[in-house]
C-alpha cells in the first residue's frame, strides 16, 4: 500500500522540497499551508491556519491516514527582545510548537495500529546557538520541538514509530530574506562547506528519515548546516 505523507508549510521553501522528495520515492503527499498552493506533485492540498486549535484537529479528521508526518510549517518574528509582544509570543508558540504537538497526537493512533510511522520535525540551527539575529522566541520554539521529538521517540518507538528532527542552518529560503548581504557573508564565513544550501539538501535528509532504512534512527536532531555548528 502506498504510504501517505502529510507535509506542513508545503507551499514553498523547505516544505515544498520535502513534498517533492517524498513524492519521488513513491509516497502520496498531502500538502498543508495557510495559503493556496499549486498541487503540482501533491496528491492533494489543504489550506489551514495552524495557529488555530480547531483547524489542526479538523485537518487530521479530514485527512485520515498519515504514515509520515512532517511538521515543517513555522513562523519567524525578528525583533529585539524588548519589542516582542504578546501576539508575537502566541503566534510563534501556536504555530511552531502547539501545532506539531496536536498533529502528532492525532497521527499517532493510526501509526500505532499499523505498527509503522515516521514523525519528522523541523528544528533549527538557532536551537543550538540561540540565533545570530533577533529571533529569541523563534529559537526557543525550535529548541522545544527538539525536546518533543525525543519524547515521541522514547514513548512510541516500541510501536515501530520513529521521531526525528532536522536542524537546518544557512539554507536559501524565504526565512533567510531578513538577512542582509553582510549577514549572509558573515554566516558563510563560518561554514566549512563555504556556501549556503538549497532546500532540496534538507529534503533529501527528510526522505531518508522517512524510509524503512532509517528505522533504527530515533530521537535524533540531525544538523543540516554545512558544519556551521557541530554538536
Amino acid at each position: 500500500m502506498t504510504r501517505v505523507a502529510l507535509v506542513t508549510g508545503s507551499a514553498g521553501g523547505i516544505g515544498r522540497a520535502i513534498a517533492v522528495a517524498l513524492q519521488d520515492v513513491g509516497m502520496e503527499v498531502i500538502g498543508v499551508d495557510r495559503v493556496p498552493q499549486d498541487d503540482g506533485v501533491l496528491g492533494r492540498s489543504e489550506v489551514v491556519d495552524l495557529a488555530e486549535i480547531d483547524a489542526c484537529e479538523a485537518l487530521m479528521r479530514r485527512v485520515g491516514r498519515v504514515d509520515v508526518l512532517v511538521n515543517n510549517a513555522s513562523v519567524l518574528v525578528v525583533k529585539p527582545l524588548a519589542d516582542v509582544d504578546a501576539d508575537d509570543f502566541s503566534l510563534l508558540f501556536d504555530v511552531n510548537l502547539r501545532a506539531p504537538v496536536l498533529l502528532t497526537r492525532a497521527a499517532l493512533p493510526g501509526m500505532i495500529e499499523r505498527g509503522w510511522g515516521r514523525v519528522i520535525n523541523l528544528s533549527s540551527v538557532g536551537a543550538r546557538t540561540g540565533g545570530v539575529s533577533q529571533s529569541a522566541v523563534y529559537n526557543m520554539t525550535k529548541a522545544g520541538i527538539a525536546s518533543f521529538t525525543k519524547f515521541v521517540a522514547r514513548h512510541y518507538g516500541e510501536n515501530g514509530i520513529t521521531s526525528n528532527a532536522l536542524a537546518p542552518g544557512g539554507i536559501m529560503t524565504g526565512m533567510s530574506s531578513h538577512m542582509t548581504d553582510e549577514d549572509k557573508a558573515a554566516v558563510i564565513a563560518q561554514i566549512p562547506a563555504g556556501r549556503m544550501a538549497a532546500p532540496k539538501e534538507v529534503a533529501s535528509a527528510a526522505a531518508f528519515l522517512a524510509s524503512d532504512e532509517a528505522g533504527y534512527i530515533n530521537g535524533v536532531t540531525l544538523d543540516v548546516n554545512g558544519g556551521w555548528v557541530m554538536v
